[in-house]
């Protein structure tokens, strides 16, 4: 699991506990964000990270058991994204709480043959989260425009605006989508 990796409602949460008292908790976090601790009560826990997650829960644990050895996820929650325009299968996706932009594209089919790799929104909450360019994924191997996804989070792909055919003695003879500002 990340250590950026945001807990939220539905995820399976796995705490040993050793020491004078060996136990396992296996608690899936509730819709208000809480797995229940019997001696301690509801623990909230929806929003942090995982490395958040095991702090809190190192001292909250540490006021009735001498041990815990940590945090660790067991089954992940889902979550559904919206994916429209220039894609082949557009639609909503149920897809595993890890998923990235790019997952989500390979689900939908990827782009078809009008869309644009070089400017993929995401609207988050309504508004554009990210503006992902792939070419520098395709081409220099960047991950860096490969974010992860949330509940509700809306893809969309637009037509490309210029496509230039290069043909000749050139290593890669095809068409090349460019950017309104690129010559």
């Amino acid at each position: 699991t990340p250590v950026n990796y945001h807990l939220g409602p539905g995820d399976e949460v796995i705490i040993d506990i050793w020491g004078a008292s060996e136990n396992t908790i296996r608690q899936t976090i509730s819709p208000e964000g809480t797995i229940l601790v019997r001696g301690l009560g509801p623990v909230h826990l929806s929003g942090m990270t995982v490395k958040e997650a095991n702090s809190f829960l190192q001292r909250e644990f540490s006021k009735i058991y001498s041990g815990i050895s940590g945090l660790t996820l067991g089954d992940i929650r889902t979550i559904q994204i919206n994916i429209m325009g220039e894609v082949s299968v557009p639609g909503t996706y149920t897809l595993s709480a890890f998923s990235t932009v790019f997952h989500a594209l390979y689900r939908a089919g990827g782009v078809n043959r009008i869309g644009s790799l070089r400017s993929i929104k995401v609207v988050r909450n309504g508004k554009t989260f990210a503006d992902l360019d792939v070419y520098d994924y395709i081409m220099k191997g960047k991950m860096k425009d490969d974010i992860r996804l949330q509940e509700g989070d809306v893809i969309i792909v637009d037509p490309y605006q210029s496509l230039v055919e290069i043909v000749g003695k050139v290593k890669r003879p095809m068409f090349y989508e460019m950017k309104p500002t690129e010559t």
